[in-house]
């Protein structure tokens, strides 16, 4: 495999020109689709790129740069094409002078597993489940109090109401459950603090979106949010989608 999709940024590790004009054609189109303000493609663990990689990949960032924030990590041979091409203006370049490790070929890479297709450690670090302080929390959403909270089912319009708490995930003791390879066991979980309702991502593999921005800590829940689950690159859409109700 020489390149995986995760989160916002996509990582290419190919071995020669060939290799990488077929991962930037293929994959590139998939970044762009995804719906985040801000992407990355990482190069850093790319080798032997000519200038006519910098061909490929040069054009399609520059008309993918009008309606999204683009980061290129690249080594510093290929940093030397960027230079002089007008596209400093449109991204930003974050040159990569030392790599750290061994860098795989293609067909060592080709033996790695797919993350997309990897599922969430068997035994998960305990974590701590109080909710935390009201300060760590983004704040900007006002809400009223109501005695449920609910997600829709965006493909067959199933309501889940939430209650006190809810688990959406792979497998129980999570309820619902969803058997996607791509959801995690015990993905994310909607609960009630306060005055309304918050939504956590339970460190899963492929990540929980909340209005197109990747969860990293809980943040408050209004009517009408778009909750989507694991964006992979064999669910570019996610593979479910939501919508938060205070109409439980």
């Amino acid at each position: 495999m020489t390149a995986t999709l995760r989160w916002n940024r996509l990582h290419i590790a190919a071995d020669g020109d060939a290799a990488f004009k077929a991962a930037v054609e293929e994959n590139l189109p998939k970044l762009l689709e995804l719906p985040f303000h801000e992407l990355e493609v990482d190069c850093g663990a790319c080798r032997n790129l000519a200038e006519s990689s910098f061909k490929v990949i040069g054009p399609r960032l520059a008309d993918a740069a009008g309606s999204k924030k683009l980061t290129v990590r690249i080594t510093k041979d290929l940093a030397d094409y960027f230079q002089g091409s007008g596209l400093s203006g449109l991204i930003r370049v974050a040159v990569i002078e030392h790599m750290t490790g061994p860098v795989k070929t293609a067909e060592e890479d080709l033996e790695a597993p797919d993350l997309d297709e990897l599922a969430p450690d068997e035994e998960e670090e305990e974590r701590d489940e109080t909710h935390p302080p009201q300060d760590d929390i983004n704040q900007t959403k006002v809400q009223t109090r109501v005695s449920n909270g609910a997600l829709i089912d965006s493909e067959d319009g199933h309501r889940y109401v939430v209650g006190d708490e809810i688990v959406i995930g792979r497998e129980p003791p999570s309820e619902p459950v969803f058997a996607i390879p791509t959801i995690s066991k015990r993905h994310f979980r909607i609960y009630r603090q306060g005055p309304g309702f918050f939504i956590e991502d339970m460190r899963s593999t492929n990540g929980t979106y909340l209005n197109g921005n990747p969860l990293t800590q809980p943040q408050p829940l209004a009517e009408g949010d778009d909750v989507v689950v694991a964006i992979t690159l064999k669910h570019p859409e996610g593979a479910k989608r939501f919508k938060f109700t205070l109409k439980g």
